[in-house]
C-alpha cells in the first residue's frame, strides 16, 4: 500500500477557532492510502495544549478527479434537518461542530482520547456518510 501526503500551503498551516471564549488550533491534511481510498486527518489542540490533540480521521473514496470530496464540498443529505448541505471540512463552521462532538466524547483539550471516527462523526451530526464510503463509486 503506497502513502502519499499531499501537504497544501493552506492545509499545512494551523488555523484558529475561538469556540466559548477559547482558542484552538487546527490542521486538515489529506493522505492518499490506496486505489479509491484517502484519509483526511484534522487535528485540534487547545491553544498551549499540543500534547494532547483531538485527532479525527475520515476514510473515504479518492475521487478520480476531485480528489478528497469532504474538502470539495460535496452535496450530502442531512437526515436532521431534511436537506441537503454542501460538506467542506476546510469551513470553521465544521470545525465547530466536530470540536462540540469531541466535546461530548470526554475531550477537553487537556486530556488524550483515541483517534476519533470522523465519518462516525458525520452520522451523528445527521449526514448520510454512504456516498463518501470507501469503494461506492
Amino acid at each position: 500500500m503506497h502513502k502519499y501526503s499531499f501537504p497544501e500551503q493552506m492545509k499545512s498551516k494551523l488555523r484558529k477557532i475561538i469556540i466559548d471564549e477559547s482558542e484552538y488550533l487546527y490542521s486538515v491534511t489529506e493522505t492518499y492510502m490506496e486505489k479509491e481510498v484517502s484519509k483526511l486527518t484534522i487535528n485540534i489542540y487547545l491553544s498551549g495544549c499540543k500534547q494532547t490533540p483531538l485527532v479525527i480521521e475520515f476514510l473515504t473514496l479518492d475521487d478520480y478527479f476531485l480528489g478528497q470530496p469532504l474538502t470539495k464540498g460535496i452535496c450530502m443529505k442531512n437526515r436532521g434537518a431534511g436537506r441537503v448541505d454542501k460538506v467542506n471540512l476546510h469551513e470553521p463552521g465544521y470545525i465547530r461542530k466536530l470540536i462540540l462532538l469531541g466535546f461530548d466524547k470526554g475531550w477537553t483539550g487537556e486530556n488524550k482520547i483515541p483517534r476519533q471516527d470522523g465519518l462516525a462523526y458525520l452520522a451523528e451530526l445527521g449526514y448520510e456518510i454512504y456516498p463518501v464510503l470507501p469503494g461506492t463509486k
